[in-house]
């Protein structure tokens, strides 16, 4: 089995260093690792056999040297990585994954008000913190953890993409002016992703419910829809006080529910204030 050493910087240990190597661990599944916290030597740096991450000053992708820290420009390590290892199409579609590099790059205050987040003390994560304190612990020992994190984040960005992929399938329509659009699918992920990359994105989502043998009626913050008035209906099984979803009993003709959910639309985007 080939054998290889990543080298990473010593001193606090971050997000982004440990993301970089668990991709790295993930994608070369036939080569057996070993992983530093220390600086490298001008030998290791020119060394392809030496993966230096998130330090020694170079982004060198054909000698494996990722470190961003000579340009606010260059996106973080972990992102480096990704791009070179051609995961960087799928794992960009994270939620988290501008967010991080923004946090790595120009720190949590500046990424936490440039994407709306709040106060940087609510998107402090424990299980983060602890997989990074089990790394600067225990390297070497920590390696399989990360590979299995490494693996787990690639087949979750994988899932988002099909799940994008098929929205963006999935038939449009307007229902009294609202965008709406229709998926026969209990999966509900990659809607938020989707909807960020369309210019007219749905208010209104129609699914199939994964709890039962109806379909699933969405509306997403700030759309004039309240399906609270459909709970009388007798095609609706539930409908939440809040406004947001509701379920039908079964698998109605469309035409038929999309005449129900036009019920619970309380303006059309014609009468809502510019």
């Amino acid at each position: 089995m080939n054998t290889q050493l990543i080298i990473t910087h010593p001193g606090g240990v971050h997000f982004d260093e440990v993301t970089a190597i668990s991709l790295i661990l993930a994608v070369h599944y036939d080569t057996e690792f070993r992983a530093e916290r220390r600086e490298p030597t001008e030998g290791e740096l020119d060394n392809p056999d030496v993966w230096v991450i998130d330090i020694g000053n170079r982004h060198e992708p054909e000698k494996h040297n990722f470190d961003h820290h000579q340009s606010l420009e260059c996106p973080a390590a972990f992102v480096l990585v990704a791009d070179y290892l051609g995961l960087k199409a799928s794992l960009s579609l994270l939620p988290w994954w501008d967010f991080k590099d923004a946090v790595d790059r120009f720190g949590p205050v500046i990424a936490s008000t440039k994407f709306g987040a709040g106060d940087d003390l609510v998107n402090r994560n424990p299980l983060e913190s602890w997989l990074v304190s089990r790394f600067a612990a225990k390297t070497q020992a920590s390696l399989p953890m990360l590979k299995s994190y490494g693996m787990y984040t690639i087949e979750d960005a994988a899932r988002l993409k099909r799940q994008i992929d098929f929205w963006k399938t999935s038939r449009r329509l307007e229902i009294k002016g609202i965008p709406a659009m229709i998926g026969e699918t209990m999966e509900s992920a990659g809607l938020e992703e989707f909807r960020r990359l369309e210019k007219n994105p749905p208010d209104i989502v129609i699914s199939l419910d994964r709890r039962g043998g109806g379909w699933r009626l969405y509306r997403f913050d700030g759309a004039p829809v309240d399906f609270s008035r459909l709970s009388n209906a007798p095609e609706i099984e539930y409908a939440h006080k809040n406004g947001f979803m509701a379920k039908t009993r079964g698998r109605i003709p469309v035409e038929k529910l999309i005449d129900l959910v036009g019920l619970a639309v309380t303006r059309t985007n014609s009468e809502i204030p510019k």
